[in-house]
């Protein structure tokens, strides 16, 4: 297990139970700090835990589900300049992935592995809607503006990863095509 997918394990797991201990001294105690810490563990606890349903969720689904090359994840025209303006070939090797063999190419071929940063998208771009989803917690909670920062914190952190997959895939598709007319 690698450290990215080992953290996120024990992210989730931890904050679910710090949530447990926080509501419990809250009954226990009627303490405001501890409902506080509570419903902080429960944001944390969601935010992994989502992640890592909807990324195991979609790693069951066969990879010839994700083609690289339909409409929705072709490069747009504006994409090649907003990428050079945020200079994300100087930091996209500094984003972690769940599974780095996903990505290698000693097992696959570069149409297996555009088809990866497809899904990869497909799970980042459901977590960015599950992200916003915590904004309804404020509901229940209160503190609407709080719900509402994590929310787009989180969202902003899986745009990142979409980004990164945007990025990577024509470079994989050019050397797909150059692979397909040498054979």
């Amino acid at each position: 297990m690698n450290k990215t997918k080992r953290f996120m394990y024990v992210a989730a797991g931890g904050s679910l139970a710090l949530m447990f201990l926080f509501f419990v001294l809250m009954v226990n105690t009627a303490e405001n700090d501890y409902m506080t810490l509570g419903v902080t563990f429960m944001t944390i606890c969601y935010h992994f835990t989502i992640r890592l349903f909807i990324g195991n969720y979609m790693r069951k689904l066969p990879l010839s589900r994700f083609n690289p090359e339909t409409w929705r994840f072709r490069e747009r025209r504006f994409e090649r300049v907003l990428y050079k303006i945020l200079h994300v070939h100087k930091w996209k090797k500094f984003i972690p992935s769940y599974d780095d063999s996903e990505f290698s190419f000693k097992n696959q071929t570069f149409c297996d592995v555009a088809r990866v940063t497809c899904r990869a998208e497909t799970v980042h771009g459901l977590c960015v809607l599950a992200s916003l989803v915590t904004i309804c917690f404020s509901t229940w909670f209160g503190a609407f503006l709080v719900f509402l920062i994590t929310g787009i914190l989180g969202a902003l952190v899986d745009l990142v990863c979409i980004i990164v997959q945007r990025y990577n895939r024509p470079r994989l598709l050019r050397a797909m095509n150059r692979e397909r007319t040498i054979k």
